[in-house]
């Protein structure tokens, strides 16, 4: 089965992670590897190239890591980007909750690195949308929460 590795500068990997818990009911075996403030790029490659070791181990098909990045080019990426060497990668920049959704609930043991990059790269994957909102609209808006409170 194809993984999912985040990365990012500070914990915003980990918060991701968090939300998906909370969202999805489960982790779906994702890893969030952060880069900590002052550690050096050598040793967070480090880092990430043990994580990337850890997630592909059982992968007898060799189906790969999908990398979701905050920002292209910086540490995270870059690592990531030189490590592909080594390992089978997919590498997106740009991740944000819809598209870690959207390969966490559609990977399954058959679904190929290839598919997954191309859900992606389907617009309304994306989930940006903009809005603006006028003072004193009173448009209809749906519910905040599905609780009745």
């Amino acid at each position: 089965m194809v993984n999912i590795v985040l990365i990012s500068h500070g914990g915003f990997c980990e918060g991701l992670l968090d939300s998906l818990k909370m969202i999805a009911g489960g982790d779906y075996g994702v890893r969030a590897v952060p880069l900590i403030p002052g550690e050096s790029p050598e040793t967070y490659r480090e880092k990430l190239s043990l994580v990337l070791k850890e997630v592909s181990a059982g992968d007898i098909a060799n189906s790969g890591i999908i990398i979701l990045s905050d920002i292209a080019g910086g540490t995270p990426f870059q690592s990531a980007a030189y490590l592909s060497k080594d390992f089978k990668i997919g590498l997106i920049s740009g991740m944000n909750m819809p598209i870690l959704l959207t390969l966490a609930l559609e990977r399954n043991e058959k679904t190929t690195l290839e598919e997954l990059i191309e859900k992606v790269n389907v617009s309304s994957t994306v989930g940006v949308k903009a809005t603006i909102v006028k003072k004193g609209e009173k448009k209809q808006r749906a519910k905040l929460s599905i609780n009745e409170n």
